[in-house]
């Protein structure tokens, strides 16, 4: 939330694309719009199961920005998303950079190689006689930022020096 309003200062509305099938969504909503209130944002929710739904839902989210939550689902279609977006002129924050490299605006994800280093750490404990529940869960400590200025350009969005300092990787 906090990203989508330093790049688009006069945003009012986002709408969070989800896949309703996935039970973990209703938590990621919930802390968004907890965050979205005290920005002063509106949040809308949108639940797509099928493909078909996504060319409606991307249409609904015109006039403000998109936030696409993490799903496989979304990432098979993650050029059509793009496509919609830029179309319709939505500004999008994505989980994955894999959408920003495909024209995404930008995304921001805790660090895949933290959780691979966390997870060969977690590995190595349990075979060497830890038990699972003693091992204490670990939160992230990087996050990626990853902007797109071609995508910001072609959405007339001027991206501020401050949010370019901050991102691991600026796309041209």
């Amino acid at each position: 939330m906090e990203l989508l309003s330093a790049a688009v200062p006069k945003l009012k509305k986002v709408t969070v694309l989800m896949n309703g099938a996935n039970p973990a969504n209703g938590f990621f909503f919930d802390a968004m719009s907890s965050r979205a209130r005290t920005l002063g944002l509106r949040l809308d929710r949108i639940d797509v199961a099928v493909e078909g739904e996504l060319d409606g839902a991307i249409a609904r989210a015109k006039g403000g920005a998109l936030v696409v939550v993490n799903d496989p689902m979304f990432l098979a279609r993650r050029v059509h998303i793009i496509e919609l977006t830029l179309r319709s002129k939505v500004p999008s924050v994505f989980g994955q950079r894999e959408y920003v490299t495909a024209g995404g605006l930008m995304s921001y994800i805790s660090s895949i190689a933290w959780h691979w280093r966390t997870a060969a750490s977690f590995v190595d404990k349990i075979l060497k006689g830890a038990k699972p529940a003693d091992i204490p869960i670990e939160q992230p400590t990087k996050f990626e930022l990853v902007i797109n200025l071609k995508t910001a350009k072609t959405l007339g969005i001027t991206i501020p020096q401050s949010l370019l300092l901050r991102a691991d990787e600026v796309i041209q």
